[in-house]
């Protein structure tokens, strides 16, 4: 089916919960499918970065593993963040794909921002369902934008690199 090819393209899919007595955000990252191939001998060789901004303020960086030679990344990796309750209404978390590149500077695959400062209307609801649904994780697939999008909607997409 063409409609679901296009929607699968340059998809994210990872897993957010809320553990708001213990002051945390545990991130799951999941899985990418039909990501851009930035090698052309290899396929690519994608990682996700995932970075904490408060406000306007970096606060944290974590990076999945570089999965070699595939589009179609399955990482089951999970990072915790620690947010004290009383800043989670200003919490973004900016996830970023990337193609690992040895001869040059990596690159730049798809972003997206969910939290106080997010990209889009998918990524809005994430944030929402995961305010309401404490210790549950909240999953959802999302479409990658690009910088220039993200930058243009997301004050704290311009905070990060």
């Amino acid at each position: 089916d063409e409609t679901r090819y296009f929607f699968m393209y340059k998809c994210f899919h990872c897993s957010i919960t809320l553990t708001l007595h213990a002051g945390r955000l545990n991130v799951d990252i999941i899985r990418a499918k039909q990501l851009l191939q930035t090698d052309m001998c290899q396929g690519s060789d994608p990682f996700v970065k995932v970075q904490l901004v408060t406000g306007l303020k970096l606060m944290k960086t974590k990076k999945t593993s570089c999965m070699r030679g595939t589009i179609d990344p399955c990482y089951n990796e999970s990072f915790n963040f620690r947010v004290p309750q009383e800043e989670l209404c200003e919490v973004s978390l900016v996830f970023t794909v990337y193609g690992h590149n040895v001869k040059s500077s990596n690159d730049f695959v798809g972003r997206i921002v969910i939290g106080q400062f997010s990209t889009g209307p998918q990524e809005t609801t994430h944030w929402r369902r995961l305010l309401g649904s404490q210790r549950t994780p909240v999953e959802q697939w999302h479409s990658l934008r690009s910088r220039a999008e993200c930058d243009r909607v997301s004050p704290a997409s311009l905070e990060v690199t």
